[in-house]
């Protein structure tokens, strides 16, 4: 039988608002026949967004509307291992604490989802839910805002399956005013983790930027080591390599460096080698670098002062993670606010992270945590939310973008190809997905762009994606780095592309 992972079918379903449910564990508000946890709550229109995702898609259709429904048997087994990955990026918004809707998974995406693995299972498997936040996140506090604390505590009590919860990091950063000022090691994955490299396999192995690439923290060194002599290293959480099963539920936002995040850039949270990842490369265009659009003299001396500053911080963090706060303070009048400049590769330039993200991707899909490549791709479901989505300022510091929206499917290409036409974009005019179909011997999207397929109860919505027009999106703002350059103009774009 034919992996689902081909099926380029996707489902899209509008709430009646742009409401989560607020008491944890999230119960559904309507005694379905194939519900099996009794427990009953207040409205709650996620849970039946959900449902209706999987009834668009046709799943065990014999058996809709009876006790015995099963919608996701055909991908999860009994005796599986499940990890279900939200995207619990950061506990708040950056610059308004007291916000956090529009940045991570909401637990009423995840609780939805968990019951219908657990009938699934029927009784026999494992399932975890997990993802490596910031590496300056505050745990504790994600897991009270999403609800998913009470929400495995509520579980284990009723279910046979326990669910465990598990914050893949393994060091905890602290961080203030941007500046990192030390490190608390953490339990990580009790699994370990699973080194892959992919060699001339990967996307970074025909680009320039070996030994200049920037990773998550100040040590260059160690980014690079893992990116040079013809070795692409991962370093991978063995829980979620290890999976047979892998359902992905990210939040529908922009994002500046890879344009949005969606379901490939979700799964960035699978790393525990957070500094093996590229994120960008040291220079500008001019230069083979795309940290910055141009190389101007305040851009040069921009990158030197940092430079030194994070040397610095790296080799004395009580005197230098204080002098770099000072110099970022002193310096911002002349180098600008990143809430307004571009560095770092936050723009549409970025020709470093895309790959990164395609990579683990490629990694993790065709791994088994013992074997890579596998013949056959790992098990695959993604829900992504975008009840309330994150808007302009991606990742971390998004507005509000109410729009009540849910999307499924069974390849992440495709479901992201979805969501990204429904925020207004263009899923061309994005290297993290157009590059998806190139040919490879390790494919993510294993069909056409134009064989994609959205089922939706919106008429305008139903049929092939690119067919769906502009005017029936919700077109949300990209990051400044990339305003226009990724919006919607028009299918001859596409059709040149």
């Amino acid at each position: 039988m034919e992996s689902t992972f081909f099926n380029p079918q996707t489902a899209a379903c509008q709430l009646a608002a742009a409401v989560y449910p607020q008491c944890p564990p999230f119960h559904p508000s309507a005694e379905y026949p194939e519900y099996r946890l009794r427990e009953l709550g207040p409205a709650n229109e996620v849970y039946a967004g959900v449902r209706e995702l999987f009834r668009l898609l046709g799943m065990d259709a014999a058996h809709y509307g009876s006790p015995s429904w099963n919608p996701l048997g055909e991908i999860v087994k009994p005796g599986d291992k499940v990890v279900l990955k939200p995207n619990l990026i950061w506990h708040a918004h950056r610059y308004r604490p007291d916000e956090f809707e529009q940045v991570i998974t909401h637990g009423s995406i995840v609780r939805a989802v968990l019951d219908y693995v657990l009938i699934a299972l029927q009784g026999r498997g494992e399932i975890c839910v997990a993802d490596g936040p910031q590496l300056d996140a505050d745990w504790n506090l994600i897991m009270a805002r999403t609800g998913l604390g009470q929400l495995c505590a509520w579980y284990s009590a009723r279910t046979e399956i326990p669910i465990r919860l598990l914050d893949l990091r393994d060091t905890w950063e602290d961080v203030r005013g941007e500046v990192l000022y030390g490190t608390t090691p953490l339990p990580g994955d009790p699994a370990g983790s699973v080194e892959i490299n992919l060699g001339a396999r990967s996307r970074l192995a025909d680009h320039h930027g070996a030994g200049r690439y920037y990773g998550a923290t100040y040590d260059q060194a160690e980014t690079n080591f893992h990116h040079s002599g013809g070795r692409h290293e991962y370093r991978l959480s063995r829980t979620v390599a290890a999976a047979d099963v892998l359902i992905n539920l990210p939040k529908m936002k922009t994002h500046k460096k890879t344009g949005v995040t969606l379901c490939l850039k979700n799964l960035v949270g699978i790393n525990t080698g957070r500094n093996w990842l590229p994120h960008h490369t040291d220079g500008a265009p001019g230069d083979g670098g795309d940290q910055f659009p141009v190389a101007t003299a305040k851009n040069t001396s921009e990158r030197k002062g940092i430079r030194f500053l994070e040397n610095l911080t790296m080799v004395h963090p009580a005197l230098g993670a204080p002098i770099y706060r000072l110099a970022k303070t002193v310096a911002r009048p002349i180098w600008g606010h990143t809430r307004e400049t571009i560095r770092s590769g936050n723009w549409h330039g970025n020709d470093t992270a895309w790959r990164m993200v395609q990579d683990i991707n490629r990694a993790l899909f065709f791994s088994d945590g013992s074997t890579f490549p596998t013949p056959r791709p790992k098990r695959f479901f993604a829900v992504v939310d975008g009840v309330v989505a994150g808007d302009s300022d991606g990742p971390a510091a998004p507005d509000r973008k109410e729009t009540a929206l849910l999307v499924a499917g069974f390849n992440p290409v495709a479901v992201d190809c979805v969501a990204v036409r429904l925020m207004g974009f263009d899923p061309m005019k994005l290297a993290v997905l157009r590059e998806s179909f190139a040919p490879s011997d390790l494919p993510l999207a294993p069909f056409a762009y134009e064989e994609i397929q959205v089922a939706s109860h919106r008429p305008e919505w139903q049929g092939r994606l690119r067919d769906l027009a502009d005017e029936h999106t919700f077109h949300f703002q990209p990051h400044f780095g990339w305003r226009r350059q990724i919006e919607w103009s028009g299918p001859a774009a596409l059709a040149a592309a």
